[in-house]
């Protein structure tokens, strides 16, 4: 414990003591500050002696049925006040938390969009409102030691599978765009008329492993300088919204968009489809918390079709 700074010690041996400095100043008496401790008056007294004999200072001036801060008092409560005001919102959070299940699921933001939203009141009606559900839309996954998520969806390599991962989609993708944009600049008669025509692009940060333009023309064996610069966007459902705009041809993931597709938004503007060996795979990162976690990870896996990776190997 060498580490322990002599003002990190007293702080620890006079935590209570500031607390009741806390809510008498607030309160402008000890007696509200005794029942919001759930304490006696005069142990509520007895801790401001003694965090005033601690200090050196007088923090407050006796007055008749109250008291009131001295400047020493003032500007000690300037720097208690909101620090013991975050620590009670901390500790609220964590009851409420602790009272109401909380389940935090990761997922980009074109599964989150395109995929989760759509049955999101279905979810909670069949689950019941005793789960309460965050969905944190991130274009990576969650570091191992980062965010604190109970189940993340997130495109990954199929190699990577493991333990109960499930593979909710295979990544199936084509090129897409509006029939009116169709209609303005076709007919596009093979994927390589695409090197001529303006693409909408989804920007993907180094460790995202999505397919991009340039690996589905790979995967095609298409070679060739594009006439035209990428219309980038950080955001799938704003390269959704450019294209169902006209604005050019999009990457579209089958079984994410389909609806979209289905309402004549968008159509196929090529044959084309690529799969990959990736796709979005559902992780329980902590299997052997509270129920909540796994009761949601095996709805949206029912929901989707399909089994853990365990299962589907065999």
């Amino acid at each position: 414990m060498s580490g322990i700074s002599p003002a990190n010690r007293k702080l620890s041996q006079n935590l209570v003591g500031l607390c009741a400095f806390d809510l008498v100043a607030r309160h402008g008496n000890f007696t509200g500050a005794a029942d919001a401790l759930g304490m006696s008056q005069s142990a509520v007294s007895q801790r401001i002696k003694a965090l005033e004999q601690e200090l050196g200072v007088v923090l407050f001036t006796r007055i008749h049925r109250g008291v009131v801060l001295t400047n020493e008092g003032s500007r000690l409560l300037n720097v208690v006040g909101p620090a013991m005001r975050q620590m009670g919102n901390s500790v609220n959070a964590l009851l409420e938390r602790k009272s109401k299940p909380r389940v935090r699921l990761s997922a980009d933001f074109a599964f989150s969009t395109f995929w989760l939203l759509p049955r999101l009141s279905q979810l909670r009606s069949e689950l019941g409102e005793e789960i309460e559900l965050q969905i944190l839309a991130s274009q990576i996954p969650p570091e191992d030691d980062g965010d604190d998520c109970d189940i993340s969806i997130h495109v990954r390599p199929l190699s990577q599978m493991k333990g109960d991962d499930i593979l909710l989609l295979q990544e199936r993708v084509a090129a897409v765009c509006s029939p009116k944009f169709l209609a303005a600049n076709g007919p596009i008669t093979s994927s390589k008329d695409l090197l001529k025509t303006q693409l909408l692009s989804l920007s993907r940060p180094p460790s995202a492993q999505w397919q991009t333009w340039q690996g589905w023309f790979d995967a095609l064996g298409i070679v060739g300088e594009r006439s035209q610069n990428y219309v980038s966007f950080n955001n799938y459902d704003m390269v959704t919204q450019a294209a169902i705009a006209g604005d050019g041809v999009a990457l579209g993931w089958l079984g994410l968009i389909d609806d979209v597709m289905r309402t004549g938004l968008l159509v196929q503007a090529t044959d084309d489809v690529v799969d990959s060996f990736a796709g979005y795979i559902m992780s329980l990162d902590r299997p052997n918390s509270y129920s909540g976690p796994r009761r949601v990870y095996d709805w949206i896996a029912q929901r989707a079709g399909t089994k853990p990776s365990s299962a589907a190997k065999k």
